[in-house]
């Protein structure tokens, strides 16, 4: 095990990780563009999205593959698939002009089948490259690095789109994925199950997968974990959708609505770099429920007064209050589960995150005109608070003091 923070696989890992994702920021406002250029649907557009989400349901299912292997494997070959693809994609576009959209919406379902991999995978990874006592800090530094290099790549592909075209843009971010592939070779990581030390298995993948399920019900906080990342993900979804027709009912337009994106991300990297500079002093429980706390009050205060005035302030609030849920909440998962059983435990919160999403979407999409749009920070107000007081509950009840990393909980 390294037995330093900044050796050269994190170091190797940080830099990857920042270039790919500000690719993908890149690619993702460039494919949105492409398919509403060539069909002039929002519609397909959502069906474009859906199919991108939609292998996410068999996500523990790779959790418990990633779980088997070493973890360089399904990183590298998900970074060439993805980038293969993107390539291809972009090249096509720039060929022939368009792309049939059945052929967008199968690259969108073989690009989300190989992303099942690389998110458990990553999030199992950061244990194997630093030492215990820098994890906290580790996680943050990625999670601030990451943030402003999808707002980057997001202001980037803006620019691209606009003076050059989609696919270019597109193929940016299909070389970012061979980039970090190259990058990934660098890298050092122990297969999850010698570095944990664990013998012997259950036999089959669905059994693998019971097993990984009955490490998380052992434990109130890992039990409790997707139900709050639902509510999360359930109050973020009508406020998503309801915030650019307020601005524009304001007096506010596309540019106002992009401020409270880019105030948003700013707070999620004070909040990274808050976190990197205090970890060890404050324990991730903690932060995690001031987190909590922090975007119910921001909600409430947008739904109390939804003026751009207060919403833009409010969006550095609920970016910080984002930030200190989001990176103690994966150390937190981190130091609690079996390096064995990473995989899958970040696979079952990676599909309740990524699907919770589209589907809360569709489940008040009927509503959504039809209510005052202040209304959904209300909702994602309440959303939080019965997270927050869930999460608090958990605390109490698992008796939690000084977790040592890589021990499971006790109940």
């Amino acid at each position: 095990m390294p037995t330093t923070l900044w050796n050269r696989s994190f170091t190797v890992w940080l830099i990857a990780t920042a270039q790919s994702q500000f690719g993908s920021a890149v690619a993702a406002l460039a494919l949105s563009f492409l398919v509403l250029h060539q069909s002039g649907s929002a519609g397909q557009m959502a069906l474009t999205l859906a199919c991108t989400l939609l292998p996410n349901l068999l996500m523990p299912l790779a959790g418990a593959l990633v779980d088997r292997w070493n973890l360089k494997g399904p990183l590298v070959a998900a970074d060439l698939i993805r980038g293969g693809l993107q390539l291809g994609v972009g090249a096509a576009a720039l060929l022939w002009g368009e792309v049939p959209l059945p052929v967008i919406n199968v690259v969108a379902v073989l690009t989300g089948l190989a992303g099942l991999f690389a998110s458990p995978a990553s999030s199992a990874a950061v244990p194997l490259l630093v030492p215990a006592p820098a994890l906290a800090r580790a996680n943050a530094l990625i999670g601030s690095v990451s943030r402003g290099a999808w707002l980057l790549g997001t202001l980037t592909g803006g620019w691209i789109v606009t003076h050059w075209s989609a696919p270019l843009a597109i193929i940016v971010d299909g070389l970012s994925f061979l980039v970090m592939a190259a990058l990934m070779t660098l890298v050092t990581l122990l297969s999850p199950r010698a570095s944990a030390g664990t013998a012997g298995r259950p036999v089959g993948l669905f059994g693998e997968v019971r097993a990984g399920l009955g490490v998380m019900a052992r434990s109130h906080v890992l039990m409790l974990a997707p139900v709050i990342a639902l509510l999360l993900n359930a109050g973020l979804a009508p406020v998503t959708a309801a915030l650019p027709k307020l601005f524009a009912s304001n007096g506010g337009n596309a540019a106002g609505y992009g401020t409270f994106l880019v105030l948003e991300s700013a707070g999620v990297m004070v909040s990274g770099a808050l976190v990197a500079l205090l970890a060890g002093r404050l324990a991730s429980r903690h932060l995690i429920a001031a987190g909590l706390g922090v975007t119910a009050a921001a909600y409430g205060v947008m739904w109390g007064c939804p003026q751009p005035a207060v919403l833009l302030p409010a969006a550095v609030v609920l970016g910080f209050g984002f930030g200190l849920i989001n990176t103690p909440f994966q150390t937190l998962m981190q130091e609690l589960v079996p390096q064995a059983f990473l995989g899958r435990v970040f696979s079952v919160l990676g599909m309740v995150s990524t699907v919770g999403m589209p589907v809360s979407l569709l489940l008040v999409a009927p509503l959504l005109d039809r209510v005052p749009l202040p209304f959904w920070f209300a909702v994602a107000a309440a959303a939080q608070g019965l997270g927050l007081l869930a999460w608090l509950w958990a605390i109490q009840t698992e008796g939690l003091v000084n977790t040592s990393a890589g021990q499971g909980a006790s109940t």
